[in-house]
């Protein structure tokens, strides 16, 4: 699960629907759900695709650029800053989600936001304030 920064929500939230797009330099794209609550933005399910996909691991960063309309240009980076290549495919690969997987909208459970680290995994997202922009893929 990803947070989005309260001020990328505060000025562009109103452009996001209940699906995002995620979309990489050779066009693959990944449909993720967007779930709302107390004025932050999740996206949810279909965000783990991204770890098999581009099999990721511990301390890979995925940079996402909104371009508007729910989509977002993503770039993906190693722990040492080298380049994630992207899989080409003709036509490129859409990852849509499970309808039966998504969830009614249940105003009472709030997504909480987590983000593992190597020494315990018990930290959350709100102790690592101070890297909003970035999303670190775990």
């Amino acid at each position: 699960m990803v947070v989005l920064p309260r001020m990328f929500g505060h000025d562009f939230g109103d452009q996001i629907g209940r699906y995002a797009s995620l979309v990489d330099s050779n066009y693959n794209e990944f449909k993720v759900l967007v779930e709302r609550n107390n004025g932050n933005i999740y996206l949810t399910k279909g965000w783990h695709a991204l770890k098999d996909f581009y099999d990721v691991c511990l301390g890979s960063w995925v940079t996402m650029v909104f371009v508007g309309m729910g989509k977002f240009v993503i770039h993906l980076k190693d722990r040492f800053r080298r380049k994630i290549s992207t899989p080409r495919f003709t036509p490129p690969m859409i990852f849509q989600l499970e309808k039966q997987v998504v969830p009614f909208h249940n105003f009472d459970v709030l997504p909480s936001p987590f983000v593992h680290d190597q020494i315990n995994f018990e930290n959350s997202y709100e102790n690592f304030a101070g890297v909003e922009g970035f999303f670190m893929l775990t």
